[in-house]
C-alpha cells in the first residue's frame, strides 16, 4: 500500500512540473514572456546597496516569480509598501506561499504587468528580457510620476538614458532610471 502511495505522489508531483515548464516554454515562445529566472543574490545585495528609498515607499517587482528583491527589500526596510505582479500561476503561487512563511508582507497581484497601474509606484524593480522591456518603455513613459525610480536586471530600456549602468562582470548589468 505503502508503494502505491508513493507512486500516487510521485506521479502528481511529475505531473505539476510537466504542466509548469509547458506553461512556462508557451509563454515564451507564443508569448515573448520572460523566463522564471530569479535574480541572483549578489545583484541583489549591490541593487540594495544602491537604492535610495525613503520609508512608507510602494515598491513594486514587475514580473516577481518568488519576489527575491521584494524579500531581501522586506528584511532591510519592514515599512515599504511591497507588491510583486507575476502572471504565470505556479511562479506566483511559489511567491506567496514563501511569503506567507516569512512574514506575508507582501502583496501579490497575478496579473499582466503591462495592465497594472503603477502611477503610484516610487520603486519599480524588473528583470525581464528585450521584448518585454520594449512593451514597458511607453507604459512606464505614461504612468511614472516624476522623481519614480526604476530599475532593471540585464535589459535596457530601448531608448531611455539610464541614470547610472552598474557592470556587475559575469552576473551582467543593472540600470538604473529616474522619471
Amino acid at each position: 500500500m505503502t508503494g502505491v502511495i508513493i507512486q500516487v505522489i510521485t506521479l502528481i508531483l511529475f505531473l505539476f512540473f510537466f504542466e509548469f515548464f509547458l506553461v512556462q516554454a508557451y509563454n515564451m515562445i507564443f508569448r515573448g514572456y520572460a523566463p522564471f529566472l530569479a535574480t541572483k543574490s549578489v545583484a541583489l545585495r549591490r541593487l540594495l546597496s544602491e537604492l535610495k528609498i525613503k520609508e512608507g515607499a510602494k515598491v513594486y517587482e514587475l514580473g516577481a516569480g518568488r519576489a527575491g528583491f521584494l524579500r531581501m527589500l522586506r528584511k532591510q526596510y519592514p515599512k515599504l509598501e511591497l507588491i510583486g505582479v507575476e502572471y504565470s500561476f505556479f511562479p506566483w503561487l511559489i511567491g506567496r506561499l514563501q511569503s506567507a512563511v516569512g512574514k506575508g508582507s507582501i502583496k501579490f497581484v497575478r496579473a499582466n504587468i503591462l495592465k497594472v497601474n503603477l502611477s503610484d509606484a516610487d520603486v519599480v524593480y524588473c528583470y525581464l528580457n528585450v521584448s518585454t522591456m520594449n512593451k514597458l518603455e511607453e507604459k512606464l513613459g505614461h504612468e511614472m510620476r516624476d522623481g519614480t525610480q526604476v530599475v532593471s536586471y540585464q535589459f535596457p530600456l530601448p531608448s531611455k538614458e539610464a541614470e547610472k549602468v552598474i557592470d556587475l562582470g559575469e552576473e551582467g548589468k543593472m540600470f538604473f532610471y529616474r522619471y
